[in-house]
């Protein structure tokens, strides 16, 4: 059997076969079978190749982008929902996803630009990281700020270029979309209308019952088993940290004086001020299309006054005084000191190539003929070195101080470069104690824990469950740290029996709650049978109050709900009062109300200003709709693999 395989394997067969494997190998690269490539992406999205494959482009949604992506959500949501933020209900895989899709998006409307021919420059990528504020020391680029922030996010600059590509490559293309959203004039006049009504109503308090304040421990019991997640404590944790701040490169330095003297020569320019070149002139006035004899006479007039100026340069601000310009004439035609490009370059290569004491042929120019005078050159000057050497120095020892802080903050990261668990190396390497905190929540905490970027850090995912040393910190300028959780609580379930009269207080205003709505929608069913307002808004003892002229957005949050159930209410018909509805009042109870008037602007008295933002929102509106229905088509084109398991 072994003999057949050996002979059969030196024949024509298996040369094809073989021929076959090394055509593979070279179009695929032998390194891809020798070397397993292990896949770390939440979600990738190909196009598929024309022809078995070839020609396949892919982009993937990396984990470390994911989870980067994720946390920054988290913060912000927090940051908005206040104490309505649930920490628990933001970790759930569906809200994951959410993010994920949103992610995915974006990387399909990347590809698809690819796809079109967009490409992004890398003079575009560089103007847009110089102009990132955050990048910026006194309104400028600071590349040291700049290393030591891509440090903190984890970034290389070519990753961060990358990603500052990406996302020029994303809004370009949304902006195309938004660019060509177009709206009707009818529509922007209805969307004015809407946005712009006032209503008029009229409503009633409805009390709230007064019930029962006891609840039985079986009622307590089940109460307290349907809503658990209301009685937690707070997610905690404590950090150990080492921190850095300018004191560390406060030196007494002894500067070189040759040193300054170098910078001097290098930064000279700031200390000078350059010659400057004075001018006057004459102006034979004659307007840029004027017939073509008009304008040879006043080239005439201004070839008289140039050559007899030139024949006696000194007689030329009694000869201004027949000048067309009103506001030189009297002045002896004078300009003042002249800097190129000001008047533009037909002026400037008739007075630049003048020399003191000359006076130019007639220059045309858009308001007429011109004859100039170079009056005189004032010298430009440099302050001396001695003048300057105590601004020179202050700066140099600024930028040392800096050079130093960052070199010791460099120690810091490099220290745990090979233990990513440990703060101890960093410490010692900057010779620093390690400090610690008490525990803290993701909102609030004492001490280094009071600053926001501390407790974001400490409740990333990585920091806060891996125990891994965050990125570098940056307090405020040129202060620094770095932090390891060392103590993590997370939420918890609080027994019955510790939050007993907190349960037994949630279950009577649940109660009293229901018991109320339950009055207000019988209320509002005798309202709708045709009871009078006045005599249900007497039958419990409450006024009628009217309102008028409620807007859609109300100026105070909490009675935001009241403005939009108002604005939900039918119309009156026929004289006849409008719809009747019931909405939560702030107070906890409830208010009846009845819509009386709508009130619609007359659109036609509108400024146009108005009516232009009214089109644009419209526009922008339809330019995302447009924008999202391209990303639909696309991804049905495009295969997207999403790894759960990594989220």
């Amino acid at each position: 059997m072994l003999q057949k395989i050996r002979e059969n394997s030196s024949g024509w067969i298996a040369k094809i076969i073989l021929g076959l494997i090394i055509i593979v190998m070279a179009l695929f690269g032998l390194e891809q079978y020798l070397s397993p490539k292990v896949d770390n992406y939440a979600a990738k999205i190909s196009i598929p190749g024309k022809f078995m494959g070839f020609g396949e482009k892919s982009k993937e949604v990396s984990v470390s982008d994911f989870r980067r992506r994720f946390e920054q959500t988290r913060q912000t949501e927090r940051q908005q929902k206040g104490e309505a933020f649930d920490a628990a209900a933001f970790e759930k895989p569906e809200n994951k996803r959410r993010i994920l899709e949103q992610m995915i998006d974006e990387a399909v409307m990347q590809l698809g630009a690819e796809q079109a021919g967009v490409r992004i420059s890398d003079a575009m990528v560089r103007d847009t990281i110089l102009s990132i504020d955050g990048f910026k020391v006194e309104g400028k680029f600071d590349a040291s700020r700049y290393q030591l922030a891509l440090q903190q996010q984890g970034y290389t600059p070519k990753q961060f270029e990358e990603l500052v590509r990406q996302d020029l490559m994303t809004r370009f293309v949304a902006g195309e979309y938004v660019s060509t959203g177009i709206a009707s004039a009818a529509e922007a006049d209805q969307l004015i209308r809407m946005s712009e009504q006032k209503r008029d109503l009229r409503y009633f308090d409805i009390p709230l019952p007064v019930l029962e304040q006891q609840a039985t421990d079986a009622e307590l019991s089940a109460w307290y088993n349907s809503h658990k997640t209301a009685y937690k404590t707070r997610e905690t944790v404590a950090i150990e940290y080492v921190e850095l701040d300018s004191t560390a490169a406060s030196t007494d330095m002894v500067v070189d004086e040759s040193v300054l003297k170098q910078r001097y020569e290098e930064q000279k320019a700031q200390y000078s001020s350059p010659e400057q070149r004075v001018a006057s002139h004459i102006l034979v006035a004659v307007a840029e299309d004027a017939p073509a004899a008009a304008d040879a006479a006043a080239k005439a007039k201004a070839a008289t006054l140039a050559k007899a100026a030139q024949a006696n340069p000194a007689a030329f601000p009694e000869m201004a005084k027949a000048s067309d310009d009103t506001a030189t004439k009297d002045l002896g035609g004078d300009l003042g000191p002249i800097e190129k490009g000001i008047y533009g370059d037909a002026f400037d290569k008739a007075f630049f190539a003048l020399k003191p004491g000359q006076v130019s042929e007639p220059v045309r120019l858009p308001d007429g003929w011109h004859v100039l005078y170079y009056r005189e050159m004032i010298a430009g000057s440099v302050k001396p070195f001695e003048e300057v050497r105590a601004e020179i120095e202050t700066g140099y020892l600024s930028s040392e101080k800096e050079r130093v802080f960052n070199e010791i903050a460099g120690k810091m990261v490099n220290a745990i470069s090979e233990n990513a668990t440990s703060l101890e190396p960093a410490a010692k390497a900057i010779n620093k104690p390690l400090l610690r905190t008490a525990a803290f929540t993701r909102d609030a905490g004492e001490g280094i824990a009071a600053i926001e970027a501390v407790r974001k850090a400490a409740f990333s995912e990585d920091v806060k469950n891996e125990r891994r040393v965050s990125d570098l910190i940056e307090l405020e300028p040129n202060h620094v740290a770095l932090i390891r959780v060392v103590e993590h609580k997370p939420e918890t379930i609080l027994p019955l029996a510790q939050v007993k009269e907190q349960v037994r207080i949630a279950l009577i205003q649940d109660r009293t709650s229901k018991a109320a709505e339950k009055e207000a929608k019988a209320l509002l069913a005798r309202l709708e049978k045709g009871e009078a307002m006045e005599l249900l808004a007497a039958s419990v003892g409450s006024p009628l109050v009217p309102v008028v002229g409620i807007p859609r957005k109300a100026q105070v949050p909490e009675l935001q709900p009241i403005h939009a159930a108002a604005f939900l209410l039918a119309k009156p018909l026929d004289g006849k009062s409008g719809g009747a509805g019931i909405v939560k009042s702030p107070s906890g109870g409830y208010l009846l109300m009845q819509l009386v008037a709508v009130n619609e602007p007359d659109v036609s008295t509108l400024d146009p200003a108005v009516r232009a933002n009214a089109l644009r929102t419209i526009g922008q509106m339809r330019g995302d709709q447009q924008a999202l229905e391209y990303v639909k088509a696309l991804r049905k084109s495009y295969t997207v693999k999403i790894a759960e398991d990594r989220l």
